[in-house]
């Protein structure tokens, strides 16, 4: 039988299957590769006063009607933390890559290590912190990061005793049922956004050039009902919201007041329960947001909740808290066989036009008129053999769906890999030549526009009772099993009433059900498939793009028409 494990030492060698490839991290000023005049760009980032939402995009203050885009990528642990000189380096370099924002990622427990409560700066992170910043604003880059991510923390410091920190995840939770740990949260917040930059002479919380805030990174509270069970505030909480509900509503008479297993199965338990999380969410990310404008005083604009759950009634708090809406999606991410993030790991590896999303992304959904969207994480990850095209694809997908910003997830996990070639790894750009390349032609369907968005916008409508009315039949998540549509419309929800054309939209009720699919393809049916610019067949696997600036094709072997 054919091995599929060979455990022996494997040299590659330069020869007729093989070539080496020399690996240039910098790039010479007005080479071909220098798309800092290709796409568009100002410097300093803040030029043009704060970026503000208007009409479903983001737009300067000084600059109010005229739509802006974003594209960038993520910065993780020690990458965020430079010499004066490597930070200069690396903004000069993303201005040339084309990036005009980057997001700050997993810096917070960097940034306070060593503090007892983990909340007090150490100041000369805090000052590396303040030469990347200034290079990104000298460079014409915005950006953007979450005020909790994966800062360690210890249990006593919320008031808890127990020795050891508290996990992510529990945490996370924490923050909407227990002061300590909400005060924790502010703590830090204000440490953060009270900072003054020496460079600029301005707090973080006044500094345009930050111009976004997620709350908490990944922090949907569907997400965590495993942590929820072992936290004995979760309990209370549950039983009080349930008492209260059934003092409402007869139709929460017969769920049960433990927490449920599975909250994706359906049924009354289920959806109670995400109910549930949906109001103790919003209340926290409303103390939050709060904090954050009143107290703080800081204009960046504010998102919550950027991944992985997300059911109906979840977009009652992105509409009535949230600035604008952010999510996350990966393809390919790595499954561990033994331990976390080291090897063996698999992958599906499989072509993402083959199925029955056509490679259009489900988190379109997500998207509420009227409100910017966002992708603060994207990846198609190493080592599978689609991550060249899946870059493109996400570009082009962003552009028809008229999103305001897409960040890569990343450019790098450290400080040492951005300033010398490093080995291929699962997530990281600047180690990747396929994920590089992919990125050039990311920006150009995307952030200089190649490809323009649909005509049409399809909407979802979800009536707020979503939130609040016993569910017999579970809660549906926000994204439907017919996301290829999004090929030929603009997708989004709305709470109530749809905006714009009536025409174009379709009730939950009708959107969810065994009909939905054929009522949403009969809408979108006089449309051509993807407009001019886009074609994909799902049968082929093959994906085009045709437009006056950028063209191109993919397929897995024999290409053929679509």
């Amino acid at each position: 039988p054919l091995a599929l494990v060979h455990d022996a030492p494997v040299t590659i060698t330069a020869g007729e299957d093989w070539i080496p490839l020399r690996q240039s991290l910098d790039i010479a000023p007005g080479s071909a590769l220098d798309f800092s005049t290709l796409v568009p760009w100002h410097a300093p980032a803040g030029l043009h006063g704060r970026v503000v939402a208007e009409d479903g995009g983001f737009a300067f203050e000084n600059l109010p009607g005229v739509r802006q885009r974003f594209y960038g990528a993520n910065l993780c642990f020690s990458a965020n933390y430079l010499s004066d000189a490597e930070a200069a380096t690396l903004a000069a370099r993303f201005r040339r890559i084309g990036y005009n924002t980057v997001r700050l990622h997993h810096h917070d427990n960097l940034l306070v290590e060593g503090a007892p409560d983990k909340t007090a700066a150490n100041a000369a992170r805090f000052a590396q912190l303040d030469a990347l910043m200034t290079a990104c604003i000298t460079n014409g880059i915005y950006v953007t990061t979450d005020l909790f991510v994966s800062r360690s923390i210890p249990w006593r410091s919320i008031g808890e005793d127990r020795d050891g920190s508290i996990p992510m995840n529990h945490f996370k939770s924490l923050c909407a049922v227990h002061a300590g740990a909400m005060a924790n949260w502010k703590a830090f917040a204000r440490e953060f956004l009270d900072h003054v930059n020496p460079h600029t002479g301005r707090r973080y919380a006044d500094e345009p050039a930050l111009a976004w805030l997620s709350l908490v990174n990944e922090g949907h509270l569907g997400n965590f009902v495993g942590a929820q069970r072992e936290l004995p505030q979760y309990a209370a909480a549950w039983k009080r919201w349930l008492a209260d509900r059934r003092a409402k509503s007869a139709g929460y008479a017969d769920v049960p007041e433990t927490i449920p297993e599975n909250i994706y199965g359906g049924g009354a338990h289920a959806a109670a329960y995400q109910q549930f999380l949906n109001d103790i969410e919003t209340a926290m990310a409303a103390e939050m947001a709060a904090f954050v404008r009143d107290e703080l005083k800081c204009r960046a604009l504010i998102t919550n909740a950027n991944g992985w759950t997300n059911p109906l009634c979840g977009q009652i708090p992105r509409q009535d808290v949230c600035d604008y809406v952010d999510d996350h999606f990966y393809i390919d991410h790595p499954h561990f066989l033994e331990k976390s993030w080291t090897l063996p790991s698999r992958c599906p590896n499989t072509n993402p036009f083959m199925n029955a999303e056509m490679g259009m992304r489900p988190n379109a959904f997500v998207r509420l008129a009227g409100k910017p969207f966002t992708i603060s994480e994207y990846n198609y990850s190493a080592p599978g053999r689609y991550r060249g095209v899946g870059g493109i694809a996400t570009g082009a997908i962003g552009a028809l769906q008229d999103w305001s910003i897409l960040w890569r997830f990343a450019y790098s996990h450290g400080r040492d890999g951005m300033f010398k070639p490093a080995r291929l790894s699962y997530f990281n750009v600047v180690d990747d030549p396929l994920m590089l390349a992919s990125e050039r032609a990311s920006l150009c369907l995307f952030l200089r526009g190649d490809v323009q968005p649909l005509a049409k916008s399809l909407t979802v409508v979800i009536p707020r009772a979503t939130g609040s009315e016993a569910q017999t039949s579970g809660m549906p998540f926000v994204a439907p099993g017919w996301s290829d549509v999004a090929w030929k419309a603009r997708v989004q929800t709305a709470l109530d009433q749809a905006p714009g054309d009536t025409a174009w939209s379709l009730d939950a009720a009708v959107a969810y059900a065994p009909e939905g699919a054929a009522k949403a393809r009969q809408l979108v049916e006089s449309e051509p498939f993807g407009g001019v610019a886009i074609r994909v067949s799902a049968g082929k696997g093959i994906f085009v793009i045709d437009t006056p600036r950028t063209a191109g094709c993919f397929a897995e072997g024999g290409g053929g028409e679509v």
